[in-house]
């Protein structure tokens, strides 16, 4: 069994910033998508899982991006599984252009129970997979950011009707879309963020405002958004160019 799923696409107008290249919040955005369609692919998709009282959780993710590609460019877009663990698996992506790596990925994720909420056993919901033939890409571990953030928050957002997915909670991109959105366009340019973490940590629902703290080291930027409780709810790690 193949379990590499790959698919071509075209960058769309919809889907590009305001350089006309592929928006960071749609590289993610692509990403989900297209791991969604490998799961189903490979029969362990939503459907699989909602039968189980089951659904998958993006516990990080991070992109990696190399030269985003513009509107109208004609993409392949890849992903494959790495072999599960007791309750994570990583998942790997890459878009590329005529052999050339545009952006890379990796995402871990969990099967959680629709009723406790809690993380379940792979070994007791999944299939044997066999080994991926391709290598891991971005192999490297994620950061382990520092949740004492010592600046006041310099950003807002407050939860809308479409950051909300059939979880009844706040997408996972529609974190980093808030946290690009966080910053003006000619600031965002300048950072020129070459690569993203995304560590999810408590789900924000609708109503909630969340509360965005950064913290500069060097090329990285840390970022943390609050809930009005004062709990993190999610982390960032943007590694500047």
């Amino acid at each position: 069994m193949d379990t590499k799923y790959t698919k071509n696409v075209t960058i769309l107008p919809s889907q590009v910033d305001s350089e006309g290249k592929l928006s960071v919040p749609t590289t993610f955005d692509l990403f989900m998508d297209v791991a969604t369609e490998a799961a189903d692919a490979l029969g362990v998709g939503w459907r699989f899982l909602m039968k189980r009282g089951l659904f998958w959780i993006t516990v990080k993710t991070r992109v990696k991006f190399i030269n985003r590609p513009n509107m109208m460019d004609a993409v392949q877009i890849a992903t494959w599984p790495d072999l599960p663990g007791d309750k994570r698996c990583d998942r790997y992506y890459e878009i590329t252009r005529d052999g050339e790596v545009l952006a890379q990925g990796k995402t871990e994720w969990a099967i959680v129970s629709m009723l406790t909420r809690k993380p379940q056993s792979m070994a007791k919901v999944l299939p044997a997979f066999p080994a991926p033939a391709d290598a891991p890409v971005c192999p490297e571990p994620f950061p382990m950011i520092d949740e004492d953030f010592a600046e006041p928050p310099f950003a807002e957002h407050r939860v809308l009707a479409t950051d909300i997915d059939m979880a009844r909670h706040m997408n996972n991109v529609a974190y980093v879309r808030a946290i690009v959105n966080a910053f003006s366009v000619k600031e965002w340019k300048k950072l020129n963020v070459r690569e993203m973490d995304v560590i999810f940590r408590a789900s924000a629902v609708e109503g909630d405002t969340l509360r965005f703290q950064r913290r500069v080291d060097g090329d990285c930027m840390d970022i943390r958004g609050s809930l009005p409780d004062g709990k993190t709810s999610v982390l960032a790690r943007l590694r500047l160019g």
